[in-house]
């Protein structure tokens, strides 16, 4: 079997590398030997206070010329993070992103705060 194939053709299959694209966290950089964010989960998704995440609907952005105005209206809002992908962007980031952040004029105030819980409502029920 491997003597009906060239020995080019052999050669090229060994030495060919695999070039497909990774998002994965660095776990010890080379200069200092600690974990690193990714950039791209920090420019793709916002950290609610009580850990859950959020991000933009998919393709939002994308082929404004094809949709109508509800749902461009409708592509402006955003969906939360199911439980899995939340501890995996969790891990994905360093502790510097995990923490709350405090801006002037949070257009999320509202939702750093969860009331439909008992214990975890500040509000009086």
């Amino acid at each position: 079997m491997l003597s009906s194939i060239s020995p080019l053709l052999q050669n090229l299959s060994l030495t060919t590398p695999s070039l497909q694209q990774t998002r994965s966290v660095t776990k010890w950089s080379l200069k200092k030997g600690k974990r690193k964010t990714v950039k791209a989960v920090v420019s793709r998704f916002y950290r609610l206070g009580w850990g859950a995440w959020i991000r933009p609907m998919v393709g939002h952005s994308k082929r404004h010329w094809s949709k109508t105005a509800k749902r461009k209206i409708r592509g402006e809002k955003h969906v939360f993070c199911n439980a899995t992908q939340s501890t995996l962007l969790d891990k994905m980031v360093t502790k510097y992103w995990r923490k709350r952040r405090f801006y002037v004029d949070d257009m999320y105030e509202s939702y750093h705060q969860r009331e439909e819980y008992p214990s975890s409502a500040v509000k009086p029920h």
